[in-house]
């Protein structure tokens, strides 16, 4: 709500306002960037996160770090999108607020277009009440309108369906369904049983064992896609499979993934133990 901001200007994100990004500082992101090994010039979230982590900023922060700064919503990270991360999370180290949603002045020029529309929908960070999303925000202009991330690719309809069948499953109506009382419903859906394990392992985003009402809905969902369209569930979550209920916590287990890749013994340990539970629970 600092309208006085220098990085809040309104208007379209023109190539004459400057980048707020130093040129010596962009050496500096270039080069941790490039440590990282980039494919074909991109980071994937998983070789992200752990850099993201390394600050000690609070995980909601690094959600809504990584929200503002994958522009182009692949789920990968391009060389200027990185360094417009790095440069928010030292800017929020230097305790400034992380901003609702990208200032113009931060949108690199590679990515700038001539938007018609005056001040285009401001991003809605995953944690954010529906309350607080809709307070007003200065018109940024800089994201073409685009659905919130708070959208899931579970339909209503479909909701409604997969929680008639999650009721039958959930003998015990502990309000969750093991893999036990899960594992017959869905060897019955006939895909490979190490294909079930991976969906199994994307949905249970807390490594408990048991899947909440929204994560069967999502298990089912991505079954479905499978059987319907022949689409393979991905190696990790996108933001918009995320239940809603789990959004605030998927960043901190999914930095706790297997894919660490700079040595940060913190991030190790945390591999180590989650390895451990992940056997134990086999």
């Amino acid at each position: 709500t600092d309208t006085s901001s220098p990085l809040l200007l309104s208007g379209t994100a023109s190539s004459d306002i400057p980048w707020a990004v130093k040129v010596e500082d962009k050496a500096k992101y270039d080069a941790i960037f490039d440590s990282l090994n980039p494919v074909n010039g991109l980071l994937s979230g998983d070789k992200v996160k752990p850099v993201l982590l390394n600050s000690k900023l609070p995980v909601d922060i690094l959600g809504r770090v990584w929200e503002l700064s994958d522009i182009d919503r692949d789920g990968m990270l391009d060389r200027d999108e990185f360094a417009v991360a790095m440069f928010l999370v030292y800017c929020a180290l230097e305790k400034e607020p992380v901003p609702m949603s990208l200032p113009a002045a931060l949108v690199p020029l590679s990515k700038r277009k001539p938007i018609s529309v005056p001040g285009a929908m401001p991003l809605i960070p995953s944690s954010a009440s529906s309350k607080d999303s809709h307070q007003s925000l200065p018109p940024v202009g800089i994201l073409a309108a685009k659905t919130p991330l708070t959208q899931w690719v579970v339909s209503p309809a479909d909701k409604i369906k997969y929680d008639e069948i999650f009721v039958k499953t959930d003998k015990d109506m502990d309000g969750f369904v093991s893999g036990v009382e899960a594992r017959e419903l869905f060897l019955k859906t006939g895909l490979p049983s190490a294909l079930l394990a991976h969906i199994w392992a994307l949905c249970d985003t807390k490594d408990c064992g048991k899947l909440s009402k929204e994560q069967f809905a999502l298990a089912f969902y991505l079954i479905n896609q499978k059987l319907t369209k022949g689409i393979d569930p991905p190696q990790a979550l996108t933001p918009e499979m995320i239940p809603p209920s789990d959004r605030s916590v998927t960043l901190q287990k999914s930095a706790q993934g297997l894919n660490s890749v700079a040595d940060f013994s913190a991030i190790k340990e945390l591999d180590t133990l989650n390895n451990e539970i992940v056997d134990l629970q086999r």
